[in-house]
């Protein structure tokens, strides 16, 4: 394969994909809307979490604050300061802030604390039910973690001063006793250079813990600061709106997609003139409006027959029969099919019209419309169009006959037609497979009368294999606009008629009573 029908292919392919995805592109809306629908069902009914956030700042504890040597952050360990944060210690305290609303396991199922740059900021999450709750939980949790370390830092230091001054208080009493010793003792005396060395140590000892001793009472034992307080944070809800919904919209989108292309094999409705051209691989001459259609055409329905027309006249020839499939599925022979023959006849060609599943009260009205003389053997001529003439064979619906519809007056009626004549043959896609095939046998051509809505894919693509299996050439089709149930009562000379499972049925049972009369007077002769 080269790569052009590399090319063709995907084409063909995306192509078909746009066609399905178009034609059901109410499953599709549906599915949608369904999505949507169930999204916000489960925002309604689904418990609702909201998250709110308290950003602090840590504060280390040292006595050289701006030492240059390290970084305050470098003191802080993330293991620990989350530890701390998420201990039962910080959050019975912050049980206690809340006024007992919330325990302090409760407190710790619901909170979440984050570290970052070396831990000296702390994010403090808290989950609740409603925002006000968030709010409150997530500033208790991070002020009874910031408060407890300031508590354990003041603690640690005052137990360190205590223990300073023990040993300055000791170090000044042995420094008293040692200028006591100086006082009596004789300068020139070892005894007093003793005393005097032993003096220069204490005093430097006792420098070196007052200068600690100070150090300490200075550190600063505030736990840190609160960067923003949760009310001034974004409030996080789970779940969240918008993602529910534009999850539900995506989901509903892609399970009617995959519905779009289950269902679509099983939707047999042609719903428009294209997907009728497309079923059929053949072009739609034209689109005509089926709310009230007169024989012969008037209006917008003529002009269109007549292009319908001129483009069969370009593909047939005279003495050609056509075969005209009535797919429309109304109770009666569709006028458009009728009308067919009509055109093509008010431009002077002789045409000769067969209906053979036409009933006696479509025949009348047909006559009525055309204005059609006293049959002879069969056949009438029209007084308003004289170059057309309709057929009616009278041994229809004879189960006796090899065909209840193409019957032998019938195949003659078109065998006799001449050389310049149009045999227009009429059949309803709901005869018998028989009858169908059996016009397809005899016609030279098939046109296609369909309307939206209630021709199918199936008999379609029957009547379209058994034509190339014959080679008959299905040239292409006219297509009808749907009609609602309320105008169909409206329609032009297809009321009031018989259905066509009707009409066959008193067919058969009128051949049946013409056979059993015979048999019974050949019995009493």
């Amino acid at each position: 394969m080269d790569d052009n029908d590399q090319a063709g292919s995907a084409t063909l392919g995306f192509e078909h994909y746009v066609f399905v995805l178009k034609r059901q592109w109410r499953i599709l809306v549906a599915a949608t809307v369904l999505g949507a629908i169930a999204s916000a069902g489960y925002l309604l009914l689904a418990p609702q979490t909201v998250t709110a956030t308290t950003t602090i700042n840590l504060n280390v504890i040292t006595t050289e604050p701006f030492s240059a040597q390290r970084a305050a952050s470098g003191l802080l360990d993330d293991a620990t300061e989350t530890a701390i944060a998420r201990s039962h210690v910080v959050a019975t305290r912050a049980s206690e802030l809340l006024d007992g609303e919330s325990t302090p396991g409760e407190i710790r199922a619901a909170s979440t604390v984050a570290t970052s740059s070396g831990a000296a900021v702390v994010t403090v999450d808290y989950d609740a039910p409603t925002a006000a709750a968030a709010v409150k939980g997530a500033d208790a949790v991070a002020s009874a973690y910031l408060s407890f370390r300031s508590d354990q830092a003041q603690e640690r230091i005052g137990v360190m001063v205590t223990n300073l001054n023990e040993r300055i208080d000791a170090l000044n009493t042995t420094l008293g006793e040692v200028n006591q010793q100086l006082v009596s003792a004789d300068p020139s005396s070892a005894a007093y250079a003793q005393a005097t060395t032993q003096r220069q140590q204490i005093i430097t000892e006792l420098d070196g813990l007052l200068t600690q001793r100070n150090g300490l009472q200075s550190v600063d034992t505030t736990g840190g600061i609160v960067l923003s307080a949760a009310e001034d944070n974004e409030l996080g809800y789970a779940p969240g709106r918008t993602v529910t919904l534009l999850t539900g919209l995506a989901g509903g989108l892609v399970l009617g997609i995959i519905a779009a292309f289950i269902w679509n094999p099983l939707d047999r409705r042609l719903r428009s003139a294209a997907e009728i051209s497309r079923s059929l691989r053949a072009p739609v001459f034209a689109t005509v409006d089926a709310k009230r259609e007169d024989v012969p055409a008037k209006g917008a329905a003529a002009d269109s027959l007549r292009v319908t027309r001129e483009r069969l006249l370009v593909d047939i020839y005279l003495g050609t029969t056509v075969l005209v499939i009535d797919a429309t599925h109304s109770d009666e022979t569709s006028p458009t099919a009728v009308n067919l023959a009509v055109v093509t006849a008010q431009v002077g060609h002789d045409v000769q019209l067969i209906v053979p599943a036409g009933s006696d009260d479509f025949r009348e009205h047909l006559g009525t419309a055309l204005e059609l003389d006293d049959a002879e053997e069969g056949r009438a001529v029209s007084s308003t169009i004289p170059t057309l003439r309709v057929f009616t064979a009278s041994d229809s619906g004879d189960e006796r006959q090899g065909d209840l519809l193409l019957t032998e007056q019938t195949h003659a009626a078109i065998a006799d037609a001449g050389d310049e004549t149009l045999t227009f043959v009429v059949l309803p896609s709901s005869a018998h497979p028989a009858s169908i095939l059996a016009g397809l046998r005899v016609a030279q051509a098939v046109v296609v009368v369909a309307r939206e809505h209630d021709t199918t894919t199936t008999e379609i693509r029957w009547l379209k294999e058994e034509a190339d299996a014959i080679e008959t050439p299905l040239l292409g089709a006219v297509a009808e606009r749907g009609l609602r149930r309320a105008q169909r009562a409206e329609r032009g000379i297809s009321w009031p008629f018989v259905s066509r499972s009707e009409h066959a049925k008193a067919a058969r049972a009128k051949a049946r009573t013409a056979i059993e009369s015979k048999a019974t007077a050949d019995a009493k002769a």
